[in-house]
């Protein structure tokens, strides 16, 4: 379990941008002056000025969250996230050090610009010096948070996969699964021969593929319909009429998604509702504008489900989220339950 982050104390960063920008500042007077030997007057106007400017300055990176939280983004578009950093910190900073230089030089001082700039420009170069060098600190903070939570995030990411991917082939192994598919083969054995040697080849080409999607991220939407099919006949050959799945969907669909993500659907609804001949069970596979998948069936809720504890709803919600910044949606009345998938466009 991750531990939670501490929030830093705001008192803290005060205090410590204030000594850092008094030994700045007196360096830079030391370097320009030669000497220690000042008057105490000069080291307190120094003083002054640096902690001002100073903390002008760091206010950079308070001021800069904001922005960071809803226009940055170092992994996903570091381009962007440059511009914009940069144009933020060069408008933001050089009013503050105009400011500030007219302030205590031209305010305070009576000094004209002019008279300043004649000596003081050196000051406004390096004081654009530490301003590179706070930004530099600044992005390099903000690049490597985002980059190692990307990489927690891409972890967690990689377990629910593993977890979803085993809980859905814990579904189709377990005893119910299982026992339905053999009682369905015993019976048709006795019926029909041919039937049943096709029916054990589907069940046996569905394990087959079942083994291969655990080992993908994503697959293309063909496929995923091509194993869902697989699952729809074994179901249609233990229901008969009374399970429809209705399937409108393009040819030329480009898209892929996570696998078993819709067989999941289908067989969450199986496992949910009452299929029987007085309350046929009705599941209609279609896509909308925006594309987003949609699963929608008949609601006829069965009471005492074993081994729904929604894992596998939650994990994949999340994964979707991580792939395409769009969430899962499910809606539900009286009558229907409908989950929306969005399509992953590569």
């Amino acid at each position: 379990m991750l531990k939670k982050r501490k929030k830093k104390n705001p008192v803290v960063s005060i205090i410590m941008a204030t000594v850092i920008s008094i030994a700045i500042g007196l360096i830079f007077q030391w370097s320009s002056t030669q000497t220690l030997r000042l008057p105490f007057s000069k080291y307190l106007w120094n003083t002054g000025y640096s902690v001002f400017l100073g903390l002008s300055l760091f206010a950079n990176g308070f001021l800069f969250h904001g922005i960071e939280r809803r226009y940055i983004s170092w992994v996903r578009h570091p381009l962007k996230s440059i511009i914009i950093a940069l144009a933020f910190h060069l408008s933001y900073s050089t009013v503050a050090i105009f400011i500030s230089n007219w302030l205590w030089f031209v305010l305070l001082r009576h000094q004209t610009w002019a008279e300043f700039i004649k000596y003081g420009w050196f000051i406004i170069v390096g004081e654009y010096i530490i301003l590179i060098i706070i930004t530099s600190i600044i992005y390099a903070n903000s690049f490597f948070k985002e980059w190692k939570e990307g990489v927690i995030q891409s972890e967690k990411l990689k377990q629910e996969a593993i977890l979803l991917q085993y809980q859905v082939m814990q579904n189709q192994v377990n005893p119910h699964f299982l026992f339905n598919s053999l009682n369905v083969l015993g019976s048709l054995i006795d019926v029909d021969k041919e039937k049943a040697k096709e029916f054990t080849r589907e069940l046996s080409m569905f394990y087959r593929e079942l083994l291969y999607f655990k080992d993908k991220e994503l697959v293309p939407l063909s496929e995923e319909i091509n194993f869902l099919q697989k699952y729809i006949y074994l179901q249609k050959i233990r229901f008969g009429s009374n399970f429809n799945v209705e399937i409108v969907l393009p040819d030329d669909l480009k898209h892929e998604v996570i696998p078993m993500s819709i067989q999941m659907m289908v067989e969450n609804a199986v496992k949910h509702n009452i299929i029987s001949k007085e309350k046929p069970l009705k599941i209609v596979i279609g896509k909308n504008s925006e594309d987003e998948i949609y699963i929608e069936n008949n609601l006829q809720p069965r009471e005492n489900v074993s081994g729904s504890n929604h894992i596998g709803l939650k994990n994949l919600t999340e994964r979707y989220k991580f792939l395409t910044g769009k969430e899962m949606f499910i809606t539900r009345d009286d009558h229907t339950f409908k989950v929306i998938m969005p399509l992953i466009n590569l």
